[in-house]
């Protein structure tokens, strides 16, 4: 097998209100060979029209985004695309790490739940392990 095709492709979006997280996912997705990291949305109503356009295969979402006069949360965009798109992959990255918030993602639907301070480590052996499945 040639080395150099990658195919096919897992499409990413992260959502993040944190400028300095979604810098820091956008390098590690870069790092991973066999995506296409798409871009960052910084608000539900971003990340909804984002996704609804784009279709990614996987969403890493954060629980706490800053969403104005409607306050949403990631937990309640997660439950959102678990509804619109079954197949999709979602990680969720947070500093949340409350084993209640665990627990109520995992049963909403999330694929993971990793830790911001201590997991995004994990988010690449999971997403490479996805392209190889794929």
């Amino acid at each position: 097998m040639n080395e150099n095709i990658i195919s096919p492709f897992l499409k990413v979006v992260t959502v993040d209100d944190s400028p300095l997280v979604a810098e820091r996912m956008g390098a590690i997705l870069n790092d991973i060979k066999g995506i296409e990291f798409l871009e960052n949305a910084k608000t539900i109503i971003s990340a909804r029209n984002l996704i609804n356009t784009v279709k990614p295969d996987v969403v890493i979402l954060d629980i706490n985004l800053e969403e104005g006069e409607f306050r949403q949360t990631g937990i309640d965009l997660l439950v959102e695309l678990r509804q619109n798109y079954p197949q999709m992959k979602i990680i969720i990255f947070t500093n949340h790490n409350e084993l209640h918030y665990r627990l109520v993602c995992l049963a909403k639907g999330a694929n993971y739940f990793f830790d911001k301070s201590s997991e995004s480590h994990k988010i690449s052996d999971v997403i490479k392990q996805w392209i190889i499945k794929k």
